[in-house]
């Protein structure tokens, strides 16, 4: 049954809504410039998103948490307040604040940080447990970003393994050398595809010292290659809503001014923008990435 409601302000029959009858008692000037204010807002709001996404270290920071619970190698010096302070200071210079764990991911929950850090020269003494591990993989599984760094063939891969493994990547059986007892390796041969390599210029390509050859399963896949070989010497892959990185060598990063044993690994190549992308690619996953940039792509072009 039709009905309509008689009052002094006017008349809503039961054909139309509320926000149609509304529409109707707003002047059409009023209209206009609701609307326009309206698109305003999109617009801004979809520039703000894409902008945030183009220049993240100058809107965000991250934390790193590094963990050195299982035996710093060489008298305590590999880790970042030792051979790789540069790498720290330059990550710091970004955006990025690094700390370090003694006590390990199970005392120390990576809970609330964006990229963990597990390095053989940082776990020299001892092997990851499986109760770590899980630790490891839920933070991954739950968005976190993890960096693993292991060495040649003749170094303690075992400790670090339980970790990498259980995302498809070993190391071996292979150390990586230009000619025998020839150890530095650059490369060019690198899947420029991937957001981690964008914006090299120096001479676009990376540097390993003795690096160990890593052998990929699915869902890993390999991202660098020794030139001339086609071996594997970094590998990533996505796990649940996390990242993981994981190199043949852990030295890439390295600086040491000792006066009996001095080098500089970490200016090499293309080396520090190579650790500034790993690290943002890291922290920012790529399916948020996707799909913030598609957001605001949405909404400018709604906007048009």
């Amino acid at each position: 049954m039709a009905f309509s409601h008689h009052n002094n302000r006017g008349q809503i029959s039961c054909g139309e809504t509320f926000a149609q009858s509304l529409g109707r008692k707003i002047p059409a000037s009023f209209q206009g410039k609701g609307k326009m204010w309206c698109n305003k807002f999109i617009q801004m709001g979809a520039i703000l998103i894409l902008s945030v996404l183009l220049t993240p270290s100058g809107v965000f920071s991250y934390t790193v948490l590094w963990d050195t619970s299982h035996g710093i190698a060489n008298s305590g010096q590999y880790q970042p307040s030792g051979y790789y302070q540069a790498l720290s200071e330059h990550l710091g210079d970004n955006d990025f604040t690094m700390v370090t764990t003694s006590q390990g991911f199970l005392v120390d929950d990576p809970t609330g940080y964006d990229v963990i850090v597990v390095c053989l020269t940082s776990a020299f003494d001892s092997s990851y447990t499986p109760a770590e591990v899980e630790r490891i993989v839920d933070f991954v599984d739950d968005g976190g970003g993890l960096l693993i760094m292991g060495d040649r063939q003749s170094a303690p891969n075992a400790n670090i393994e339980p970790v990498s493994s259980a995302f498809g990547i070993t190391f071996g059986p292979d150390v990586l050398a230009v000619y025998p007892s020839i150890y530095e390796v650059y490369t060019s041969e690198l899947n420029w595809s991937h957001s981690i390599f964008s914006g090299f210029g120096t001479s676009d390509e990376i540097f390993m010292y003795a690096a160990s050859e890593l052998s990929v399963t699915g869902p890993a896949f390999s991202i660098a290659e020794q030139e001339g070989t086609g071996k594997t010497i970094a590998a990533a892959a996505q796990y649940g809503q996390g990242m993981v990185v994981v190199l043949g060598d852990c030295s890439l990063w390295s600086l040491s001014e000792s006066v009996l044993n001095s080098w500089d690994y970490f200016h090499e190549a293309d080396n520090p923008q190579f650790a500034l992308n790993t690290f943002t690619y890291l922290a920012v996953p790529e399916p948020a990435t996707i799909l913030l940039l598609g957001l605001g792509t949405v909404l400018l072009r709604k906007r048009r």
